[in-house]
């Protein structure tokens, strides 16, 4: 999360979102400053800030689940920045690797599994995440898909002229556009529209076009709203940070450890 007195914005990086590449940017080019951890949420903001600051411009950004799923399994898959088997990235030891996702990991790779016996093991309920605690207080959301139109056109609502394009950060080498549909074969069509069906319908994402007419079950939808409403009530009232270490060499981390020093 950064936070910028001078042109009054605040913004919320919400994870699998390049929320790194505009922490960055907002940094390097508007000297945004750190507020809390890197995806800390609003209700947390909301608790230290005063009334000026709660009228500040909002903006995160969104992004489709199923592209958000398949990031993470490639992730895990490649082990990416050794992130997986470091301790210190171990949530036990202030860092942001869960030992679920450790699990997934070792699941993933110990077995050689395929993306589709991964998605069947783990994704047995309506997809939910972090945006669904966010989105309600954002002045404007950019859409991942067109993050780099939407990033100026954010800037542009918040007064700032002529700013530079977001600069891609953290690209995996090789990393190629994904092919959702490579990875959503038929044998997991249906469970991926029980799965991602109320929250696509929420955030107005659409499933592939050659799916033809989306059918979202009545109990997913109940379903995921009750889910939504667990997560709300863990997140405000039982949830904990205060293990959590911004690590030195990540990009948040960086900009924390290098603004304690100016």
């Amino acid at each position: 999360m950064l936070i910028s007195h001078q042109y009054k914005f605040l913004f919320i990086g919400l994870p699998f979102s390049a929320s790194s590449a505009i922490h960055h940017q907002l940094h390097e080019e508007f000297n945004a400053i750190p507020r809390l951890r890197k995806h800390s949420l609003y209700h947390e903001f909301f608790k230290s800030a005063n009334d000026k600051e709660k009228r500040y411009f909002v903006f995160a950004v969104l992004r489709n689940p199923m592209d958000i799923v398949i990031t993470n399994y490639e992730k895990m898959k490649a082990n990416a920045k050794g992130n997986f088997t470091n301790p210190d990235c171990f949530t036990e030891n202030g860092g942001h690797i869960t030992r679920k996702q450790r699990e997934k990991f070792h699941f993933i790779n110990d077995k050689s599994v395929t993306f589709q016996d991964y998605f069947n093991k783990y994704f047995n309920k309506p997809y939910d995440n972090l945006a669904s605690l966010t989105t309600q207080y954002c002045d404007f959301l950019i859409r991942y898909e067109s993050i780099s139109t939407d990033y100026l056109e954010v800037l542009t609502q918040i007064g700032i002229k002529d700013a530079l394009p977001l600069k891609v950060l953290n690209k995996t080498k090789g990393k190629r556009k994904i092919d959702i549909t490579a990875y959503y074969t038929d044998d997991i069509k249906k469970k991926a529209i029980f799965v991602f069906g109320p929250f696509m319908r929420k955030y107005n994402y659409a499933f592939p076009i050659f799916w033809g007419n989306v059918e979202i079950s009545l109990f997913s939808r109940i379903y995921f709203k009750s889910l939504s409403l667990l997560m709300r009530i863990n997140q405000k009232y039982f949830k904990s940070y205060k293990n959590k270490i911004d690590r030195e060499g990540t990009v948040f981390g960086d900009i924390k450890n290098a603004n304690k020093l100016s």
